[in-house]
């Protein structure tokens, strides 16, 4: 679910649970130098995600799985461990309906 279509409470309990593993995230070194060679990326989509799939995948499914799986998790109403042992095409459908600006605004709070 979008945080922008969380009742307040909602988005509280959620944010207090993706917090830490967010905070895990945007504090990391390699993730922090991956995010800014996404930021400098072209505006072709096409290139934009040729050059970012895969450092940007790697950092965050490599080094810090655990972090993705509790995020999607608290967003999607689950546990860590459903969203870990689901279909790809089911988390994928998680991160789809509840990524939005809301979202995004919080993440980029959390940087250094």
């Amino acid at each position: 679910m979008k945080i922008s279509q969380m009742t307040t409470d909602q988005a509280a309990d959620v944010l207090i649970r993706i917090s830490v593993p967010a905070a895990n995230i945007m504090h990391d070194d390699e993730t922090i130098k991956v995010l800014e060679g996404v930021a400098k990326g072209s505006n072709d989509p096409f290139v934009f995600i040729s050059e970012n799939i895969v450092p940007v995948t790697t950092v965050l499914l490599k080094d810090h799985r655990e972090d993705v799986f509790e995020i999607v998790s608290a967003l999607a109403g689950k546990t860590a461990d459903e969203v870990k042992n689901q279909k790809i095409t089911e988390t994928s459908k998680d991160i789809k309906e509840s990524w939005d600006g809301e979202l995004v605004d919080f993440f980029a709070s959390l940087k250094k």
